[in-house]
């Protein structure tokens, strides 16, 4: 009796969990992070220019940028720890605070690459569903995100991200429209290898994976020394 009991409360907690928008979320987030701590290479295209950077992340609060294209921008690094992000200018010889929200390059902000998880930073709560999708909105529960507020439709059975619009600070106002796509295999799973993103003015710009993979790093890696000092 007793194990018929236990098998029903692990039955049941699983089915909690199973329909838990919040664990759908993570779901999501593991599919677009191979690990806790990791590597990529990535492209950025917009109608202004096309950069490279190399991108190192460990956990969700910290990221080192460094980028490798175009040769005049070299040493123009980039470090988020937490919530604070900084960017080295080397003819200045110093750091300088941006925000998250801060553009980068065309449609794309500091923030689409250097705080890729949305796990921990929203709650999220199911508004809708098609037979193939299900709708989530995600509100922000920290100050100082990249965006307040996300309506994000994930792909029914394997939570893949499909697509996203990202909002203002009232929650309703649409800044940015995003979209995962060209899923490949990198780094051991099926990932989107690509995120094109579109402002209201239909201006496209597209962040490109070009590698991936997982990768430790020692305490001393994310600082603003290891920052300046890099190439």
């Amino acid at each position: 009796m007793k194990a018929l009991i236990f098998a029903t409360l692990i039955i049941l907690t699983n089915a909690a969990a199973s329909a838990n928008p919040n664990e759908w979320v993570k779901k999501a987030d593991d599919i677009r992070n191979p690990a806790d701590s990791f590597e990529m290479q990535i492209k950025v295209e917009t109608s202004e220019n096309t950069s490279v950077f190399q991108v190192y992340l460990q956990g969700q609060d910290k990221t080192l940028i460094v980028t490798k294209e175009p040769a005049r921008d070299k040493g123009r690094n980039m470090l988020m720890l937490d919530r604070d992000f900084n960017a080295y200018v080397p003819n200045l010889k110093r750091s300088m605070r941006l925000s998250l929200a801060q553009k980068l390059s065309g449609q794309v902000a500091n923030g689409d690459i250097s705080r890729t998880r949305w796990y921990g930073d929203y709650e999220a709560t199911k508004i809708g569903e098609t037979q193939d999708e299900v709708q989530l909105f995600l509100k922000g529960t920290k100050d100082n995100l990249t965006y307040a507020a996300i309506n994000l439709w994930l792909k029914k059975g394997n939570f893949q991200p499909i697509r996203a619009e990202y909002l203002g600070l009232n929650g309703k106002t649409v800044l940015k429209r995003a979209f995962f796509e060209d899923y490949k295999n990198i780094a051991g799973a099926v990932r989107p290898t690509t995120l094109r993103i579109e402002d209201t003015n239909k201006q496209v710009s597209h962040i490109r994976i070009l590698k991936m993979g997982k990768k430790d790093y020692p305490s001393s890696f994310f600082t603003v020394r290891n920052m300046e000092s890099m190439k």
